[in-house]
């Protein structure tokens, strides 16, 4: 399944993006959450015209197979939705910004998402997440998860104390800065 979505990545980033430069990874991506059809995403990348397309994408081994959700991301907020007001992007950086998501007629569901926001002309790579002991760890790989550059992360608190370890659980390339 990874390497079919760094496959998707990589293809829809080549249709979508100018041959100019590509935007940096940690302006490519951001961590989205919600409920129901709608929430928010949190990035780097300075948004200033709405609405702007995302796809969400929930990846393995946390995850099963779904999907992609895909939504707009619609107006600048003040601080994160209150799905995420525990997590942070990409730590060592400087604060994310916050933007309202509604998701499009057909892709929601029902109940409470989180995943990987990737917007248009990304940075191809191969998106993980996985479970530490209270949160998950979503990440965006070079290549391989795990054994190539680490482009990205993102931490979500879950709120309680989760069981790692399992096919599921981080390694220590997980938590790499």
């Amino acid at each position: 399944m990874q390497t079919v979505l760094a496959i998707f990545l990589a293809v829809g980033a080549a249709a979508s993006a100018p041959a100019a430069k590509q935007a940096p990874a940690r302006e490519s991506y951001g961590l989205a959450g919600g409920q129901e059809k709608v929430g928010c995403v949190m990035t780097h990348r300075k948004i200033t015209r709405f609405p702007v397309p995302v796809t969400i994408v929930r990846p393995g081994p946390v995850y099963e197979e779904s999907p992609p959700l895909r939504g707009q991301v619609v107006s600048a907020l003040s601080k994160p939705c209150e799905r995420l007001e525990d997590a942070d992007v990409d730590p060592n950086e400087p604060a994310s910004k916050s933007y309202a998501v509604r998701l499009d007629k057909g892709s929601w569901q029902e109940g409470v998402w989180s995943g990987i926001a990737v917007f248009s002309g990304v940075v191809p790579g191969s998106l993980r997440a996985c479970n530490s002991r209270e949160g998950l760890h979503y990440t965006v790989w070079k290549g391989k998860p795990l054994r190539s550059a680490l482009l990205w992360h993102a931490y979500e608190m879950l709120g309680y104390e989760a069981e790692p370890g399992g096919p599921t659980g981080c390694k220590d390339q997980d938590y790499a800065e």
